[in-house]
């Protein structure tokens, strides 16, 4: 199986040597199509629809089997084969932004390890500037934590939320009850601020909801501008 594509198409070779091309784009290393739009460069004998088929479920299966994301869009805007291959979706946050924290954590902390070192102030001074060092300081760290803990996984319907503090829990995609959706207009778009999800005794606030979104019914998601 070879797989590859540009910023207008992605075209999937089988071990058989067919070649088609789809409508769609690769970006960071992802390829995402329209499993309607296809185009057969190569072909051994007349081609089918079965055929299309096979060939997005074994594009997908090689996807999931070398860890590369491969998703193909049906009409009504389903991964196809996502339960039945049980792809797996991450959110997490950003780890770069553990350079920021450490950044802002050292430059509040550095200057009342250095009193302290050097000596030069009383101990009342030493233990209440640290004590408010570190109480603007723990913001933070709360961050850094969540940073470092939070995810969430999405394996076909499946989805197990780890928060950033307490047990790691799981939902069915099904039990999403509502969704409320926060944008703002930039340019003329909507661009997606935050998205917070319901299940009947939980919820989950993100930002990045393609997943979700794609298996909740429509009449649940409202929209706040």
């Amino acid at each position: 199986m070879k797989v590859t594509g540009t910023k207008c198409y992605v075209q999937i070779e089988d071990d058989a040597g067919n070649i088609a091309r789809f409508d769609g784009e690769v970006c960071f290393g992802e390829f995402c199509e329209l499993a309607d739009s296809i185009e057969w460069v190569r072909h051994s004998g007349e081609a089918t629809d079965q055929d299309r088929i096979d060939l997005i479920y074994q594009a997908t299966r090689y996807g999931k089997d070398t860890g590369t994301k491969i998703l193909f869009f049906s009409s009504d805007g389903q991964v196809m084969f996502e339960d039945e291959l049980g792809l797996k979706t991450e959110v997490y946050c950003s780890k770069t932004d553990l350079v920021i924290v450490a950044v802002v954590v050292v430059s509040l902390l550095f200057p009342a390890l250095l009193i302290a070192v050097l000596d030069v102030a009383s101990l009342r001074f030493t233990t209440g500037f640290g004590i408010v060092t570190v109480l603007l300081a723990s913001p933070f760290l709360a961050w850094a934590l969540q940073i470092w803990r939070f995810r969430i996984t999405a394996e076909g319907a499946v989805v197990t939320v780890r928060p950033a503090a307490g047990r790691t829990w799981q939902f069915s995609a099904s039990d999403i009850t509502r969704v409320v959706r926060k944008v703002k207009m930039d340019s003329g778009w909507e661009m997606i601020q935050k998205v917070r999800f319901y299940t009947k005794d939980k919820r989950v606030s993100l930002n990045q909801t393609a997943y979700l979104l794609r298996h909740v019914d429509a009449k649940k998601i409202t929209t706040k501008k």
